[in-house]
């Protein structure tokens, strides 16, 4: 079942897509360029530029700096998405070129589907990485604040980073690469934004950017697949959440 409508004998599989997606009066702008500068080299630059050592960070991690950490990444990832919300506007497609429409009940069945399946094959991976030798760093725990202030902190991030990374990496990133790529299908901008979402992601060291790649290719499918972000945004968010009640 497509996500969106086949096109007409006289359209472009681009040209059709463009118009079944809600981009059909798009147009380039200094602020295209400067969105996809932010995605492809500030945002994961920023991971590789100042690489973390987790195990390192267990004398140095206080509540007290894991909660201005948090509250750096609210502001850089709202940053994020105050750039891709201006550029949509010049862009003449608004939020909903990129599947930021209405909410519908079936999301969260999407969602709640989505978050166990994805968890059987990321578990799964993660334990085939485990047996070659690149297990997931135990440390990630050292991530999740202990104290009632800094819990609540990682609500709002949880619900930021759910909102934000998939208008960013799914919505933006894959429909932008699409469109001035002019791919006839959703290989190749599902690969650049899952990699791309994975290298964010670095500081879980190479076990991790690998399976956080391969969950951007689970979101990437979930969006194509419903042509909604809302799906994808309520799971990242819940999976996120749900880190304060997993054991550490």
């Amino acid at each position: 079942m497509p996500v969106y409508p086949s096109q007409s004998p006289t359209e472009t599989p681009i040209s059709g897509f463009m118009l079944d997606s809600g981009n059909a009066s798009f147009r380039r702008s200094t602020m295209t360029w400067l969105s996809l500068g932010f995605l492809f080299l500030f945002y994961p630059g920023i991971q590789l530029a100042f690489p973390m050592d987790l195990a390192s960070l267990k004398e140095l991690l206080t509540e007290t700096i894991l909660q201005l950490s948090l509250i750096i990444t609210i502001m850089l990832q709202w940053v994020m998405f105050l750039i891709i919300y201006v550029a949509t506007f010049r862009e003449q497609t608004g939020l909903g070129g990129l599947g930021l429409n209405r909410i519908r009940g079936i999301d969260f069945a999407w969602a709640i589907a989505f978050l166990l399946s994805s968890y059987l094959i990321l578990s799964g991976i993660a334990w085939v990485l485990a047996q070659v030798g690149l297990p997931m760093p135990g440390e990630l725990s050292l991530l999740i604040p202990k104290d009632p202030l800094g819990q609540g902190i990682w609500v709002v991030v949880s619900f930021t980073a759910g909102f934000c990374e998939e208008v960013a990496f799914r919505g933006y990133l894959m429909t932008r690469l699409r469109i001035l790529g002019k791919t006839r299908g959703w290989l190749i901008p599902t690969a650049i934004s899952a990699l791309v979402f994975g290298i964010c992601h670095a500081y879980q060291g190479i076990p991790g950017v690998i399976v956080i790649t391969i969950y951007g290719v689970l979101f990437s499918l979930l969006y194509i697949r419903t042509g909604s972000l809302w799906p994808g945004i309520i799971a990242h968010s819940l999976q996120d959440l749900g880190a304060l009640f997993l054991p550490h």
